[in-house]
């Protein structure tokens, strides 16, 4: 029996870029469009071409989306953003995929995404392909992240699939640094978070034995070490060969490493603005005398991962 898909698209005010993202997905068995109050002509575009839409406020990606996904009609979901089209060759192979018993043997199935920067496709730089869980249950989840957030799911449980989906997100530099500036307030957020989370709350049992775990841990408190700027733009640029792809390589490789930077910045000022180290000292004084040794594991991460775990061992 086929399987049927809804495809989510989360928008606000993308007039110039949503009309490939449908055309790209006509074939699906429903267009979900979830947008956040646009004020421009979106939702005119997005009813033209069928889509059913729903409006709902906007706090941070994976809370939009997570909020979407068990809002959608069919068991399987393809989240698509408004600045991203699927290709002939992914078209066809999810076609195939709905129609065939395989389906049923995963929770997730990953897509390579191939990244446009001013026009230029990146080869290069650890661009392509960077791998997504993008097909997947509707009964799975986003892990809550301010930023960079994935579909968690045990290996076994996901398979990649042939056929990519173009990203067109950085078509000038005038859009580049409009999403520069929020990204790196969103990245701000959510190491404050991580700031309050984590000074006591490392499972270092669980960072040694799940993977999924230490993944999480490590994206979490990179950005804290110091000279991350430095070295993200040397591998990007150097050890992943970004050099190869010329101007565009050394730009994107530049941007991002100073992303970073800025990120960490608007985040000390968020430090001065609501000190905690008082805080974080008397909480360690209490863990010691009241003889609580145990490190507990970052529920953030492991409420999502036990859910998608859960899913997968019905």
């Amino acid at each position: 029996m086929r399987q049927k898909l809804t495809v989510i698209i989360p928008t606000y005010n993308v007039e110039n870029l949503i009309e490939p993202a449908l055309n790209s997905v006509t074939w699906a068995d429903e267009i979900f469009v979830v947008d956040s109050f646009s004020t421009d002509d979106t939702l005119r575009i997005a009813k033209r071409h069928g889509a059913r839409i729903i409006r709902h406020e906007y706090v941070y990606s994976a809370k939009q989306k997570n909020w979407a996904i068990p809002r959608a009609t069919n068991s399987w979901i393809l989240l698509l953003d408004s600045d991203e089209v699927v290709t002939r060759e992914l078209r066809n192979t999810i076609k195939r995929l709905l129609a065939s018993p395989e389906i049923e043997k995963y929770d997730g199935f990953s897509i390579a995404r191939k990244h446009f920067f001013l026009g230029k496709f990146l080869r290069w730089g650890g661009r392509y392909p960077l791998y997504n869980i993008r097909l997947f249950r509707q009964s799975c989840r986003y892990e809550d992240r301010d930023v960079h957030a994935h579909i968690i799911l045990p290996k076994e449980r996901t398979k990649t699939i042939v056929g990519d989906i173009l990203h067109y997100s950085d078509r000038s530099l005038s859009q580049f640094f409009e999403k520069f500036n929020r990204y790196s307030t969103w990245h701000a957020n959510y190491m404050f978070k991580v700031y309050q989370r984590h000074h006591n709350k490392i499972n270092w049992k669980e960072a040694f034995t799940n993977v999924y775990y230490a993944k999480a841990l490590i994206k979490d408190l990179w950005t804290f070490l110091p000279f991350t700027s430095l070295i993200r733009f040397l591998y990007m640029y150097v050890i992943r060969l970004g050099f190869l792809d010329g101007r565009y390589g050394f730009l994107i490789a530049l941007f991002y490493s100073f992303q970073d930077y800025v990120a960490k910045t608007k985040y000390l000022e968020m430090r001065r603005e609501a000190p905690l180290r008082r805080l974080f000292f008397q909480k360690r004084l209490m863990r010691y005398l009241s003889g609580i040794k145990e490190a507990q594991r970052d529920d953030t991460f492991s409420q999502t991962y036990n859910h998608n775990l859960s899913i997968s061992q019905k």
